[in-house]
């Protein structure tokens, strides 16, 4: 059953705009060194013959000057043609592409399967205004760059909103598509195709006369995260600060080979991670990683209640397309954390401007004053808050057994590593009636990191010890296993879904579940040797 929606809001900007009046334009470039050709077609789209690698360029700017036109609608960020004829399949094809991820991310199923209640939102998520005037002239400048990463599974303009907000202070933010380096698909590639585009749209801002290509920042969400720090520490990076939202990495302890191949490269160069960071995340976060990377400063901004794509503008937009209803009833009770979420993500992008003002020439002060306010409170998972870590600082300070609240994660897991689990055991135990009690006793990823590291280092004992109190405390540490299991298959690493599995019945022997997918996994094996 439909609720009639309520009266919408009346329209107000997403975030505060800044003192510029933004402009934004798009190009296509080609990276000469690269070939790219569209796999899934054999080059029909773009590259049947031996073809450079084609970028596609986004950019918002500071703009000059009073401006006439209209600002244009959301769904104009999608117009992305090009006059070459080598391009006009393959923008095609990349705006369609586009477009269905921002209807499924938006609305929650394929554009052909919407109803006409669900067209009209369509049209109202599209025709939605934006700060931006398309190919307005850009200000004198010369102002610093930020280069945007959209995350895995994103549309290209995921984060659109954070991108023109910057602008509006006084940033040239630059983006793109970022699609898979061997063709496979227009997805996001996130590794050394991402790397080199990144690269690439570097050099680039150093040919914009309103830029300076010597003050910038690479900054991304998720999979895009995870790029721009690959990026970093590749020797020659351009970047002089990374801006990391929500990696998903840093809800995990370092033993867990779900992002092994971002740890390693991360591991071998760490001598080139050296610029400031700032790493925006939910409460539960570890931050193990992060705290390894001690040749860098770094800031921790902890958000609470921001779902993973409400770390980025397609999340809100998710949820301005609920306010506006119709809405079922599991929409209605989703729409009550609307008010948190817009909040919290507008202090996520106000520290992200302050930081990038901070750290590329601008005034430190704003940002100054924000970690030093957060300095004089004690840690807490009910607000946004700012921790700074200075470098040579490898983690938190210790937690005080004294302390009437429960440790942070950072905290927790430093216990848990120097007094081992049978301490951590008894502080979970002490603060299971505390209010709040935090996200140590919510979180699967937290849990299941350190089971993992039990199990695996064959302290099997100690392993069921720990499980039997986070099963007391209602804590399902044993379905993060059962997740990266099938994970680990569909990245076609069977045997190491076969490990997690594993793990699992020496700890649950009784899962019958499990045992039968187990089964199903190695007689796969077996018959494909």
């Amino acid at each position: 059953m439909l609720l009639a929606g309520l009266p919408a809001a009346a329209q107000e900007p997403l975030l505060p705009p800044g003192p510029h009046p933004v402009g934004f334009r798009h190009a296509w470039a080609f990276d000469e060194g690269r070939v790219y050709r569209t796999a899934w077609d054999a080059g029909a789209t773009y590259g049947a013959e031996k073809s450079p690698r084609p970028l596609l360029v986004l950019e918002w700017y500071p703009a000059e000057g009073e401006l006439d036109s209209a600002p244009m609608a959301h769904g104009e960020y999608l117009a992305i043609g090009s006059a070459d004829p080598r391009l006009a399949q393959l923008a095609g094809a990349l705006q369609a592409f586009a477009r269905d991820v921002l209807v499924q991310q938006v609305l929650g199923r394929p554009e052909a399967e919407l109803d006409e209640v669900g067209r009209a939102a369509l049209a109202r998520v599209l025709a939605a205004p934006t700060p931006c005037h398309r190919d307005a002239r850009p200000a004198p400048g010369p102002f610093p760059v930020v280069l945007y990463h959209s995350g895995a599974g994103s549309s290209f303009e995921d984060n659109a909103a954070l991108c023109a907000y910057l602008a509006s202070h006084g940033f040239v933010v630059l983006g793109g598509a970022f699609q898979e380096a061997d063709g496979s698909s227009l997805a996001v590639d996130a590794g050394p195709g991402s790397v080199a585009d990144l690269r690439f749209l570097a050099r680039l801002a150093h040919g914009l006369s309103h830029a300076d290509g010597r003050r910038l920042a690479v900054a991304g969400h998720s999979a895009g995260a995870q790029a721009a720090l690959r990026s970093a520490a590749q020797a020659g990076s351009a970047a002089d600060a990374l801006v990391l939202l929500d990696t998903t990495q840093d809800y995990y302890g370092l033993a867990l080979p779900l992002f092994e191949s971002l740890v390693r490269e991360v591991d071998e160069g760490r001598a080139h991670l050296t610029r400031p960071m700032l790493v925006a995340t939910g409460p539960e976060a570890l931050f193990e990683l992060m705290d390894s990377l001690t040749g860098a400063e770094r800031a921790y901004l902890t958000v609470p209640g921001l779902g993973h794509d409400e770390y980025i503008a397609q999340g809100l937009q998710r949820l301005a397309r609920i306010e506006q209803g119709p809405r079922t009833p599991e929409e209605e009770r989703e729409l009550a954390r609307l008010p948190e979420v817009r909040g919290h993500y507008r202090s996520l992008c106000a520290t992200v401007r302050a930081f990038l003002a901070a750290r590329l020439g601008g005034s430190g002060a704003e940002f100054a004053a924000r970690l030093a306010e957060d300095a004089g409170r004690p840690w807490t998972p009910a607000r946004p808050q700012l921790v700074a870590v200075p470098r040579g600082v490898d983690g938190p300070e210790p937690w005080d057994p004294a302390s009437a609240a429960p440790p942070s994660p950072r905290q927790f897991l430093r216990l848990f590593r120097a007094e081992g689990s049978a301490a951590a055991c008894e502080v979970l135990r002490r603060f299971r009636g505390h209010e709040p009690r935090g996200p140590l006793y919510a979180s699967t990823m937290l849990a299941g990191s350190l089971l993992y590291e039990l199990a695996s280092a064959g302290k099997g004992e100690e392993a069921r010890a720990y499980l039997s109190l986070l099963e007391e405390l209602d804590v399902d540490a044993l379905s993060l296993f059962e997740f990266l299991a099938t994970m680990s298959e569909l990245r076609g690493k069977p045997e190491e879904a076969r490990r997690f599995l594993r793990l699992v019945l020496e700890l649950d022997p009784e899962n019958a579940e499990v045992a039968a997918k187990l089964r199903a996994l190695e007689e796969a094996g077996a018959a494909g040797r």
